[in-house]
């Protein structure tokens, strides 16, 4: 029987113990320095982007009490084998035992950091911007009020589109003209969707006096509100079609030179309908001609494709009281493909690799250990 055989559970426990805390101490003693260095950006400091995962750590105990046990099973066997010798003289190599273990549990705990994915400090990458500008003109002359689709005027159902249309957008820039004889800006590009969203669910045909369609007015103010970025730009236009077009003619001219996307949709059916003197109260009465005959607003497909051909643009006609705009998106989409740019961005730098190499050091000093059989 050699001194190999047995091993002191007490003295193993012991010098875990005392490792365990040397082991903390210094993990906490590197962790205040880092966090406690003075630097000018906050973000910089040390941190853990995960640090939930540090409940995992909690598997040290069952894989310690497997250890233990391991340990208790041998002793007895090797009281059974040799049950005559010495208990004293039968201490097997407790430390190599300890060391053993102890990096088996530092390959887990270090993992469990990397999975924590430590930060510190920051680093500038190279990143494609995909973007747009994207004006919406919508028109709200007093034929917007037509209720000839599902008994609900015209207004509400660009309106209800338009909010299912802001919700699928990611990231592009949008801004909201209105137009009737006059253009102007309701409110100028932003990223903020809930407020484009408010704005447009506040919107009614009582906001311009002066009457009529005019398609180059709203597309002249449009123009002025987009940025001289080199980025893609867009104007969506939604209409009834009804022609009382007025304003600069070059202005198609303008924007099929600058490149700029233009969507048309058209809402409103052709045998159209009546248009109410109060929006809110359709009951009142309808408008009328010098004759005293209702007008009837009719929607005009052959306007809203030539505004498209005019620009180069998007067509699209719907009479749906939900209208499907995936085409306009679809578009959009392959706008922010076609023009891209390069830039540069800072963003934190993940340092995961580092416990990730004290596991694998861990590992192989284990392996080591094991296979070799060193004697202390």
């Amino acid at each position: 029987m050699t001194k190999d055989s047995f091993y002191n559970i007490k003295k193993i426990n012991r010098l875990l113990l005392i490792m365990e805390i040397l082991f903390w101490s210094l993990y906490f003693a590197v962790y205040y320095y880092l966090t406690s260095i003075q630097e000018q950006d906050l973000n910089s400091k040390f941190q853990f982007a995960k640090p939930q995962y540090f409940g995992l750590i909690t598997l040290v105990i069952p894989l310690f009490l497997l250890y233990l046990h391991a340990l208790k099973k041998k002793n007895r066997m090797v009281a059974l084998l040799s049950p005559s010798t010495d208990t004293i003289n039968k201490q097997g190599n407790f430390l190599n035992s300890v060391i053993q273990f102890f990096l088996i549990r530092s390959v887990l705990v270090f993992t469990i950091m990397a999975l924590a994915q430590p930060i510190y400090g920051k680093k500038k990458v190279d990143g494609i911007q995909r973007s747009m500008e994207l004006v919406i003109c919508l028109d709200i002359s007093n034929s917007m009020n037509t209720r000839d689709i599902d008994q609900t005027s015209r207004l509400e159902i660009a309106k209800r589109g338009l909010n299912a249309f802001i919700s699928k957008l990611s990231g592009e820039k949008i801004g909201l003209c209105l137009f009737a004889g006059d253009a102007f800006v309701q409110l100028p590009l932003t990223t903020d969707y809930n407020a484009a969203k408010l704005f447009i669910d506040d919107l009614s045909t009582n906001y311009l006096s002066k009457q009529g369609t005019n398609i180059p007015g709203a597309l002249e103010t449009s123009m002025e509100m987009f940025t001289k970025d080199d980025i893609a730009q867009a104007i969506f236009i939604i209409t009834d079609g009804e022609n009382h077009e007025g304003g600069d003619q070059d202005i198609y001219n303008e924007i099929k030179d600058k490149k700029i996307q233009v969507c048309v949709l058209g809402i409103g059916t052709e045998r159209g309908g009546e248009i109410p003197i109060e929006a809110s109260f359709p009951q009142s009465g309808s408008m009328l001609n010098k004759n005293g005959s209702a007008i009837i607003s009719r929607m005009n497909p052959k306007f809203i494709q030539d505004i498209a051909a005019k620009t180069d643009g998007l067509a699209l006609v719907t009479n749906a009281a939900y209208p499907d705009l995936q085409d306009i998106l679809t578009q959009i989409n392959h706008m922010k493909r076609t023009k891209s740019r390069t830039l540069k961005f800072e963003v934190k730098d993940s340092v995961y690799e580092v416990p990730l190499y004290f596991a694998l050091l861990c590992l192989l000093l284990w392996y080591f250990l094991s296979s070799f059989k060193i004697k202390w």
